[in-house]
């Protein structure tokens, strides 16, 4: 387990260019924390770093959105908030296949963490601008 302090933008970014060693097709970042505690502010940094060239947005009403990335590395961005172990969800899993995948509440999924290969992510928000930021590797 690591841990890691940002205080703003600048350090989220580095914080990001930290994790491209793991990002690679068939992986899995799983992202957790409260409402704004920074998920998609660190996707975009990420995904930034990745070479998309797109507006970078939650996924919270539309689920998934989809990148191509540098080497044509498919990324899938979902937001599973509104999912709640619903069979719904079970639509997107053929989606992750072949694809480096980023998920924002992935409690709400039925995956199978025997299964995948991920690091757990997890954002809490300290101050105004702070956050502690706590990876764990499977």
């Amino acid at each position: 387990m690591r841990e890691f302090l940002v205080n703003n933008l600048e350090e989220t970014l580095k914080f990001a260019q930290e994790m491209i060693a793991f990002v690679r097709s068939d992986f899995y970042f799983l992202l957790e924390g409260d409402l704004g505690s920074g998920k998609t502010t660190f996707t975009k940094q990420l995904l930034k770093l990745l070479g998309v060239k797109e507006n970078v947005t939650s996924p919270t009403f539309v689920i998934m959105n989809q990148y191509e990335g540098n080497q044509k590395l498919k990324i899938n961005h979902v937001d599973a908030y509104r999912l709640i172990g619903d069979s719904e969800n079970e639509m997107y899993f053929d989606e992750f296949k072949n694809a480096f995948n980023i998920i924002e509440w992935y409690e709400n999924l039925n995956l199978d963490f025997n299964e995948i290969n991920y690091l757990k992510i997890s954002f809490i928000k300290t101050g105004d601008n702070s956050r502690k930021i706590t990876v764990k590797e499977k």
